[in-house]
């Protein structure tokens, strides 16, 4: 008999801009499934995050999210075993209780999902970290419910959480797991040749997709953890010294700011023609020469070895990557199609030294995604932690 899991998603809850965001999510599913499990995804939505294309608040049936919610899983193969909750909306739920009932596994990714009452019963109620040191901050410092009740496990995609990060101690022991790639969608053969508008912006340009400032900084003893703009700004001279002109798909918007760094040699894009729909992220993603990414100065600060979900897709694209160091380089394969910088002076140096032996790290790029973050793989380490 197969093992039963459901896992908590974060897909109905973002219908806008958010192709990347949905595929953070979306790997463990399929990757269970690749696995041999039966798999059921549940999603739970408040009221005030339901509306419609004019922005206003509606119910579920008129609203984006539930459209996209359906769009989105009919585009995987994914049309059944699959429940979107609302507040203050009647909706069946007989056949999740009875699949839950005695289930071997409940993951719950960031916490999104509330439902405990409908989830209690599966042997393993695991809580995953998508977002290290900011998480425990939020509960440990300014005392946010992250919904940490109900699970008897915690996952991290802080590869040193538990070994060696500086985070608040929230009393909970996370546990280090990688972001899968689900290959049958984030390869090259998935990706083909397609005439793509998103490809034709990123063809042979180093590229990343990401949030400018995202969430506010916060503090913790002293010391401020922050987003990715500080960083991004410590990397202001990269494209001259290099000879690249980056391409950075993000909502940072117009002003000066961004003038100052087209005036340095950086290109941006607004969210929208790449990121609202899932195959033309992939497009993007597939023909840029590679991904050159600062992290969040929060992950930095506090060393957490975050790595990203995004670099993971990169890789398995067989697009080389070079991220910032926040620690993960002492848990994955560093130096060839991924590879690390601490500073300027490393970015650069290291980005001359991919470009210059550019097809071997490209195919280590695509090793290291098969050998380590393919989800046949990745997930089976995670589940061995229980």
């Amino acid at each position: 008999m197969k093992k039963r899991a459901i896992v908590g998603v974060g897909l109905a809850g973002f219908p806008d801009k958010a192709a990347g965001n949905s595929w953070a999510f979306l790997q463990w599913g399929l990757g269970l499934r690749d696995l041999g499990w039966d798999v059921w995804l549940v999603e739970s939505l408040q009221k005030k995050e339901i509306f419609n294309r004019a922005g206003k608040s509606c119910s579920l049936s008129e609203s984006v999210n539930l459209a996209h919610w359906k769009k989105l899983l009919h585009e995987i193969g994914w049309d059944d075993q699959a429940t979107l909750l609302a507040e203050g909306e009647q909706v069946e739920e007989r056949a999740l209780r009875e699949f839950a009932q005695g289930a071997d596994l409940f993951l719950n990714l960031s916490g999104h999902f509330k439902r405990h009452d409908l989830v209690g019963t599966a042997g393993a109620r695991v809580y995953v970290d998508l977002d290290p040191v900011f998480t425990q901050i939020w509960a440990k410092v300014y005392q946010s419910p992250m919904n940490f009740t109900g699970h008897n496990a915690f996952w991290s995609v802080g590869l040193s959480m538990g070994r060696g990060a500086v985070v608040p101690d929230t009393g909970h022991a996370w546990r280090p797991v990688l972001p899968p790639v689900c290959r049958r969608f984030w390869s090259p053969d998935a990706v083909g040749n397609p005439a793509s508008r998103a490809a034709r912006f990123a063809r042979d340009r180093w590229t990343t997709v990401t949030h400018w400032y995202g969430y506010a900084a916060v503090e913790w003893e002293g010391r401020e953890y922050g987003n990715k703009a500080t960083e991004f700004a410590k990397l202001k001279p990269w494209p001259e010294r290099v000879g690249q002109r980056p391409c950075v798909v993000t909502d940072l918007g117009s002003g000066e700011e961004r003038e100052s760094y087209e005036k340095r040699g950086w290109d941006f894009l607004e969210p929208d023609p790449i990121c609202s729909e899932w195959r033309e992220y992939r497009a993007f993603l597939a023909a840029s020469r590679g991904e050159f990414s600062p992290a969040k100065s929060g992950y930095v600060t506090a060393q957490t070895g975050w790595f990203s979900d995004r670099s993971v897709l990169y890789l398995s694209l067989g697009r080389p990557v070079l991220l910032q160091e926040t620690g993960w380089s002492r848990w994955l394969p560093e130096g060839t199609g991924l590879v690390a910088f601490a500073d300027l002076d490393g970015a650069v140096e290291k980005a001359k030294q991919i470009e210059g032996n550019y097809e071997v790290h490209r195919r280590a790029a695509l090793e290291i995604a098969h050998e380590h973050l393919d989800a046949t793989r990745a997930i089976p380490k995670a589940l061995a932690l229980l």
